[in-house]
């Protein structure tokens, strides 16, 4: 199978390296030009979750005339923001056949995807998996989790179970669900809980556990947004506040992708996460000031970042 990954910052270049340890031809995609010369110079480092250092020979590219095959699979992992034009921007290097399946945070990237490439084309996923880009070339492994994929509607295809079967291959705990959507509401209650917190404060997931403040803001978070799905017709779990607490934990040393594009003065996800949950409290008459709050300091640091390369 040919797997471009488009979008390969911190997770996206994560996941290259992993798939690369199978029979898979695997391709890096970023507009990050420095970070994509340095992977095909030097190769991409990992540092492992143990502190040990892993070297991956990829081949990498930031424009997309020079992806070098029309892909069977298109991993999707830019910004939920950059969904569209990306996806266009590679569309016509692929197949009738080519698989687009996303990984993004947030709602609403799938039903971007598909705009682009018909709802057929679309698998969706989630991950817990953590990764923090630390430099140009190399990114830090910042915690393990479970990656879940899927057909928008519907059991699980057998397309779905070739391409867990290629993830599980690469090291990835991976499974197949009939519950994607479902799935995909309870890990933006993650993204709730976490990313604009310590995107504003400068702290790595781990202390949204330890610390009694920014738990509490975390909880209050997480409870506006699981009315607000709950009101949108997903039955969030009962204990979503404590596994947000769980994943928090266990991705303790990684900073947030939202933490991660605050470091680098880039623009956030905002919109797809925290002020998803503002839009729908507005239309369903729902108050939610907490991710109202965190919406609104987010933007106010945006509106101060220069235009850097992606």
């Amino acid at each position: 199978m040919k797997v471009l990954i488009l979008g390969a910052g911190a997770m996206g270049s994560l996941v290259g390296a992993r798939l690369s340890r199978t029979d898979a031809k695997v391709v890096l995609f970023s507009t990050n030009r420095r970070h994509m010369e340095t992977v095909v110079r030097d190769g991409l480092i990992i540092e492992e979750l143990d502190g040990s250092l892993t070297r991956f020979k990829l081949d990498a590219c930031y424009r997309p005339e020079d992806i070098p095959w029309r892909p069977d699979l298109v991993i999707v992992l830019v910004k939920s923001y950059a969904t569209q034009p990306a996806v266009a921007s590679v569309k016509g290097l692929c197949r009738g056949s080519t698989i687009f399946l996303t990984l993004q945070n947030g709602v609403g990237n799938w039903e971007r995807v598909a705009e682009q490439t018909g709802k057929d084309s679309v698998l969706i996923g989630s991950t817990a998996q953590g990764a923090t880009l630390v430099e140009a070339g190399r990114i830090r492994h910042g915690g393990k989790g479970l990656t879940v994929l899927g057909e928008p509607e519907g059991e699980p295809s057998r397309r779905s179970h070739e391409v867990a079967e290629l993830l599980r291959q690469g090291g990835m705990e991976t499974q197949v669900s009939g519950e994607m959507e479902l799935l995909i509401w309870e890990k933006l209650q993650v993204n709730v809980g976490i990313n604009a917190i310590t995107a504003l404060t400068g702290i790595r997931n781990g202390v949204i556990a330890q610390s009694e403040e920014a738990r509490a803001l975390s909880t209050a978070a997480v409870e506006e947004s699981v009315r607000v799905s709950r009101a949108k017709g997903f039955p969030i779990r009962e204990d979503m506040v404590e596994r947000v607490m769980a994943i928090a934990r266990a991705t303790a040393v990684n900073r947030s992708s939202m933490g991660q594009d605050v470091d680098r003065r880039k623009r956030t996800e905002i919109d797809a996460i925290n002020g998803a949950i503002v839009r729908l409290g507005e239309e369903l008459q729902i108050p939610v000031p907490v991710n109202r709050t965190l919406t609104q300091l987010v933007k106010i640091l945006e509106s101060q970042f220069k235009p850097v390369d992606s």
